[in-house]
């Protein structure tokens, strides 16, 4: 089957409904029109699907009688951006978006057309599906819990899958290639926000108050040192700090202050010893200093891992579908909700490269400036319905590596803001 050639025929048909979705972006958790067109377009084409509340779409198509399953996934929500009407290259971009201040500014209005496309191609050669495919549009990437409840829909309704599938434009990569890499390929991540609350002084007084900013200093030090004590050196791990706010004048030492950042790592357990020793220190370094410390620390999440076996197959599959190889990519230390939709049902997420410099398309996910190549929207459509039909006919064995184990306390462990699904 020439998936390419059929994804041709329907590039219109993704280009139109990724335009919509980029002129109606909704964020995360609040997509419930973008859930309304995605049904509808399922409705039309024929496809069974359930809306599963507050997650996003479950489809299906071809029938489990006949052979094994595999999901092909995509996101929905957007970002809190406003868009500028230019890109990088200070080009006109061919849409913008028309509600203020939101934007799909890292590319989900594209994974979303691609996977209609998708859809529609696979409808038209149904009879020929050798398994079942199951198509996953996902609530609340962004930092929502869309994800949660579509595993509690999976776990009710004893929903089987062999493995899985997803992708993600990236700019720093030329249109028509595609980013891969086996095992580790996008990062866990671990979020933190603090209160310091110390006392109020004048600055020409420094010893009647306590500055918070003196317990703050100590304990961004304190955070930098961990990543060398409890991270192993062949590891990846970053940290920032990206928001800090204190204080009003240059001379008075404020009453508190707050900030937030993230860790970014891809061994799971050195996060949780990371975030037990946050912990301990956010009341023991204030204290230091006479002020007192409220900390909140989200995470870790997993890190997307590349299936070895999946991941060769879809090498495999790049070369037979566009004549051309993948490019190797380093790992990245970015994060991504698949992570937990590959870690229960083995399989790949790719880049795709949306970058064009000619039409100055090169500006990186979640800027305003964000414009990617629309090129790109056939090519993921024909991917996704490639590798689905060559996992279905003779792909790898993935039996050994599904997660048999509770759902219940995998949420718990894995995805904790989820677990309100289950409980």
């Amino acid at each position: 089957m020439d998936f390419l050639k059929l994804a041709e025929s329907l590039e219109s048909y993704i280009t139109e409904h990724r335009r919509y979705l980029h002129k109606h972006p909704e964020l995360s958790d609040k997509e419930d029109n973008t859930v309304a067109y995605i049904c509808k377009e399922l409705e039309a084409l024929g496809i069974e699907h359930v809306d599963v509340p507050f997650g996003g779409v479950f489809a299906f198509l071809g029938d489990a009688a006949k052979g094994r399953t595999v999901l092909l996934r995509a996101d929905i929500d957007a970002l809190p951006v406003r868009e500028s009407k230019v890109n990088a290259g200070g080009i006109e971009k061919p849409v913008v978006s028309e509600v203020e201040g939101i934007a799909h500014a890292c590319g989900h209005d594209c994974h979303a057309a691609m996977l209609l496309g998708a859809a529609k191609g696979l409808k038209s050669i149904e009879d020929e599906i050798p398994g079942r495919v199951v198509l996953m549009f996902e609530r609340g990437e962004e930092g929502g819990e869309g994800l949660g409840a579509l595993l509690k829909y999976a776990y009710d309704n004893n929903l089987k899958i062999d493995g899985s599938f997803g992708m993600h434009v990236d700019p720093s990569i030329p249109v028509g290639q595609f980013g891969w890499r086996s095992g580790n390929l996008m990062a866990g991540a671990m979020g933190f926000k603090m209160t310091i609350t110390g006392k109020a002084a004048h600055g020409s007084q420094p010893y009647v108050g306590h500055s918070p900013i003196d317990a703050f200093n100590e304990y961004y030090n304190f955070m930098q040192s961990l990543r060398m004590k409890y991270g192993g050196p062949f590891d990846p791990m970053v940290f920032s700090v990206g928001t800090l706010h204190a204080g009003t004048a240059s001379n008075i030492i404020p009453p508190d202050l707050s900030f937030s950042g993230s860790f970014r790592l891809f061994n799971f357990d050195d996060g949780l010893k990371i975030k037990e020793k946050m912990i301990e220190a956010a009341a023991a370094i204030p204290a230091v200093y006479d002020c007192t410390g409220d900390l909140t620390v989200s995470g870790p999440s997993l890190c997307v891992y590349n299936d070895p076996a999946c991941a060769e197959m879809a090498r495999k599959v790049v070369n037979e579908t566009f004549g051309h190889d993948v490019q190797d990519i380093l790992p990245l230390m970015a994060s991504e909700s698949f992570a937990i939709t590959s870690k229960l049902w083995p399989g790949v997420f790719l880049r795709a490269g949306v970058r064009n410099e000619a039409m100055g398309r090169t500006a990186l996910n979640h800027s305003e400036c964000q414009d990617p190549d629309e090129g790109v929207l056939k090519l993921g459509c024909a991917m996704h319905m490639a590798y689905a039909m060559k996992f279905l006919t003779d792909g790898p064995d993935t039996s050994d590596r599904l997660f048999n184990g509770d759902m219940k306390e995998f949420i718990h462990k894995y995805r904790p803001n989820a677990a309100k699904f289950f409980d």
